[in-house]
């Protein structure tokens, strides 16, 4: 008898899906390593040539839930395909850019329909297509195209900097790519929030609420008040380790502490985030003996084992393991939030319910380095990471408590499509 709950490897659908989120991290990930060189390119300073980064993150933020609303109103496949059209082809055309503003404008479009929003439209439609513990399994599935996408950006944008400032940009143009093969061979999930009817092609009947300004407000309310705002709350949380805690804090303690090159200290990194990526590929085996919320409250055990890990260390090897043991705690966060959030919407909301996950995600990358950066020129960097690892710790409890002080799984299995 076929795996019901397993990840359905030879179903073309899961590759499309799997494929929109892989071009979903590089939105800043293969730019870091050429900042230097489009600064020296435009002559502009470092400071500067940063801009590339907040140019893209600041729309995204903005209007992360109004993709969601249309995606909702109009069918996730009909937003997604010109989402990936739009991405790319304001990505490639940076490499004509003759000047820095020109630069930033179009980076901007590119954050208004790209990169995180990819990722929730993605997970939205993974919540169209899949139920129960095949729904977890796919969204492992995802999260760990989404870790590894993320933790190999940076290797990839460097080699291509070193060839020209402009070759990363011109690695977007395989979103094109992916919007052709979305567009012509992903099926309507019938019934499941997409717009339209499978076969007939025309337009579902949407509640009033997703037509009008009170979308956000009726999407909300549509919610679990108290597990809403524990996995949004997860998320801020556990993004702002992730972003303030292992991507700001450990490189510079691992630097500046044990003198590591800038390389070894992005191995390491890469490792933790690669690791994520495997434990996240089994969320559909866990989601079988834990309910979503118990594989989260899991997950911020893993976050503070390894941030106290990291603050009780005194070589580089125990670190080396304190991060393992925060990758593989994010690696049970990101797919559970997603399918946990999945499974609250329904489907007139989805879209924008995981579009508002995106804001949350950005605003946690915007809040993380500061609240570990802003003490450390004080304290130093271990001790705001012990009292995040303190923090997470609590918030392991809260998240066991708002869960019932169950664990096990309380989901109905799906029916596998």
């Amino acid at each position: 008898m076929a795996d019901e709950t397993g990840v359905p490897w030879r179903s073309g659908r899961l590759y499309l899906l799997l494929a929109t989120a892989a071009v979903a991290p590089l939105d800043v990930t293969i730019l870091g390593p050429a900042l230097p060189a489009i600064g020296d390119a435009f002559g502009v300073s470092s400071a500067r040539s940063g801009l590339v980064i907040t140019a893209f993150a600041a729309p995204g933020a903005v209007l992360a839930p109004v993709v969601g609303m249309y995606a909702d109103r109009f069918g996730r496949r009909r937003v997604v395909v010109p989402c990936l059209l739009l991405f790319g082809l304001a990505g490639v055309a940076v490499t004509l850019a003759t000047k820095f503003w020109i630069v930033l404008v179009l980076r901007a479009v590119q954050g208004s329909v790209g990169g995180s929003i990819l990722a929730a439209l993605s997970m939205a439609l993974v919540g169209d297509y899949y139920e129960g513990a095949r729904r977890n399994a796919v969204m492992g599935a995802l999260s760990a195209v989404l870790s590894f996408s993320a933790a190999t950006g940076p290797v990839l944008g460097g080699v291509l900097a070193a060839r020209s400032w402009d070759a990363p940009f011109a690695l977007y143009g395989t979103s094109v790519v992916v919007a052709a093969f979305v567009y012509r061979y992903l099926d309507a999930p019938a019934g499941r929030g997409d717009g339209e009817q499978e076969g007939d092609g025309r337009s579902e009947s949407r509640p009033t609420g997703t037509h009008d300004t009170s979308y956000l407000r009726a999407a909300v309310a549509s919610l679990p008040a108290a597990e809403a705002l524990a996995l949004y709350g997860a998320t801020l949380a556990g993004f702002a380790f992730v972003f303030g805690g292992v991507l700001t804090a450990v490189p510079f303690l691992l630097e500046e502490t044990y003198g590591l090159a800038s390389g070894q200290v992005g191995a390491l990194v890469t490792g933790a985030m690669l690791l994520a990526a495997v434990v996240a590929v089994f969320n559909g085996r866990f989601a079988r003996h834990l309910s979503n919320l118990g594989l989260v409250s899991l997950g911020f055990v893993g976050y503070a084992l390894g941030l106290v890990g990291v603050w009780a260390s005194t070589a580089v090897p125990s670190i080396l393991l304190a991060l393992s043991i925060f990758g593989a705690g994010h690696g049970l966060v990101l797919p559970s939030v997603a399918s946990a959030l999945s499974g609250l919407a329904g489907p007139e909301f989805r879209g924008g319910v995981m579009s508002l996950r995106t804001s949350v995600v950005l605003g946690a990358q915007a809040l993380g380095p500061p609240l570990f950066t802003l003490p450390a020129a004080r304290l130093g960097y271990e001790l705001p990471l012990g009292v995040a690892g303190v923090g997470a710790g609590l918030l392991a409890g809260v998240l066991f408590v708002v869960a019932g002080g169950r664990t096990g799984v309380v989901d109905a299995p799906g029916d596998g499509r």
